[in-house]
């Protein structure tokens, strides 16, 4: 324990603030957590922790007064320091969460959200890291994403503790979707007279049409809330009453509105500035100095790791080349024999085919009813003849611009010795393409598929 006099002034002050925080209450003199603040900065290397806490309990304080940079700094200082208490680092990131949700900007809101649940979970607060879980939900809430609100919240069902902030949650999400009747299902399912549930019954309400309810509640919202935000919404659903509201109401509540609207502008620069500030932290441009003892052994250590890592991975990667090699030469070695057996195969197939080919030409040189066909009976002749009439008939088909494929498939329908499948298997074509193909070949010729031997007959023998 440092005994300096200063310091331990200041470890007082936070240990006091440490208890008002226990009892929800917050430490409301400024300059004297500011002077705890100064007292601690040049020991924080030796008691980080309560560093940290002043930082902490300042920011916080500063956030309330509406000192948006100022709180976002010190926040951000106790989010910077080698404390390891993870509960403070959880309720840093929610203040830091919440300067963000104020601006709007709620992608960033949601990752600060995030990291003060993983915090949460650290430490061990079941309850907080569900309350953080559920402020992430409620950034998603404030985009409309009903979907991902859904999702987070729908293993928060079975902790009564939660069914408030759940059901708020849920009806801030349906009423920015546009679902104004879920939003207000939800808004009536909690319990307490919140003046957030209230704004929200009064938004759904009057972009409902429902003026009279609607003012109800914005009434409420004004007598209970000090925020300016929501005033601000508040006062604007009383500037949107009917024609039968008193018309005096309606011009004051537009100049308070005007007059809250001229404060949140004011602010608005401040609260630009503090998210910058946030997102800079965040992306790690800003507070490295102040770890560099630290961040110079984490890099020694650090290298000494990567030259073993790389001198692993070197002779990993080595050993990795020499199987990849090995395993090409395999497959095209295999790739070889395979192509070798396909060229025997098809040599096969070829052989076959010509035997098959020359087998039905016999057979067709011998067949009564192609004899009977052409009226001759004289087997000498008839083969003589054939074997002419073949040639002559090729000779026809080709001046007729049919192109050889062609004239092979009116050879085969004209010998009438193979069904579909030999032909196909034959000319190489499906099944299908055989019969699209004879079509072709027939309207080429001026006939019919169905006709097309018979035409070529008349060709043969002089008749067409």
């Amino acid at each position: 324990m440092i005994s300096c006099t200063p310091v331990r002034e200041a470890q007082q002050t936070v240990a006091l603030a440490d208890s008002l925080l226990a009892a929800d209450n917050v430490y409301s003199d400024s300059s004297g957590i500011a002077q705890a603040v100064d007292a601690l900065a040049p020991w924080q290397m030796f008691i980080p922790e309560d560093y940290a806490k002043a930082c902490f309990y300042y920011g916080r304080l500063l956030r309330i007064n509406e000192q948006y940079t100022d709180a976002a700094q010190y926040l951000l200082r106790a989010r910077r320091s080698l404390t390891g208490n993870h509960e403070l680092l959880g309720r840093t990131y929610s203040n830091l969460a919440l300067i963000c949700r104020w601006q709007g900007d709620y992608p960033l809101s949601y990752s600060l959200y995030e990291c003060s649940a993983e915090a949460f979970r650290n430490a061990g607060d079941t309850l907080r890291y569900h309350i953080a879980v559920t402020n992430m939900a409620y950034a998603l809430a404030e985009q409309g994403d009903t979907t991902g609100v859904q999702a987070l919240l729908a293993p928060l069902d079975s902790y009564p503790a939660l069914a408030d902030m759940c059901n708020e949650t849920y009806a801030e999400a349906f009423m920015r979707a546009g679902d104004y009747k879920q939003g207000l299902h939800y808004a009536n399912r909690c319990n307490g007279g919140e003046p957030s549930v209230m704004m929200i019954k009064g938004q759904c309400f009057s972009q409902s049409g429902q003026f009279d309810s609607a003012t109800c509640y914005a009434r409420k919202v004004l007598e209970l809330s000090r925020h300016p935000f929501m005033r601000a919404n508040a006062l604007y659903i009383l500037t949107q009453q009917d024609s039968t509201a008193n018309l005096a109401d309606v011009r004051n509540a537009a100049a308070e509105r005007a007059r809250v609207l001229n404060r949140i502008a004011d602010k608005q620069g401040d609260l630009t500035r503090a998210v910058e500030l946030i997102r800079q932290d965040i992306n790690g441009r800003s507070w490295q100095w102040n770890l560099l003892l630290a961040g110079v052994l984490c890099i020694i250590v650090a290298l000494i790791a990567w030259w073993q890592m790389i001198r692993r991975e070197h002779k990993r990667a080595i050993a990795h080349i020499a199987q990849q090699k090995q395993q090409a030469q395999e497959h095209v070695s295999l790739h070889q024999q395979q192509d070798e057996q396909l060229q025997l195969q098809i040599a096969e197939r070829r052989k076959m085919i010509e035997q098959e080919v020359n087998t039905n030409l016999i057979a067709l040189q011998r067949a009564d009813d192609w004899r009977k066909s052409l009226g001759w009976y004289n087997d000498e002749l008839f083969c003589d003849i054939t074997n002419k009439q073949f040639f002559m008939l090729a000779d026809k088909l080709k001046a007729r611009s049919l192109n050889d494929k062609e004239i092979r498939l009116c050879m085969l329908v004209l010998m009438d010795c193979f069904d579909s499948k030999q032909t196909a298997k034959l000319l190489n074509y499906a099944e299908s393409g055989v019969r699209n193909f004879k079509q072709h070949t027939a309207n080429k010729l001026g006939t019919t598929s169905r006709e097309l031997r018979e035409h070529l007959i008349h060709i043969i023998t002089g008749e067409c």
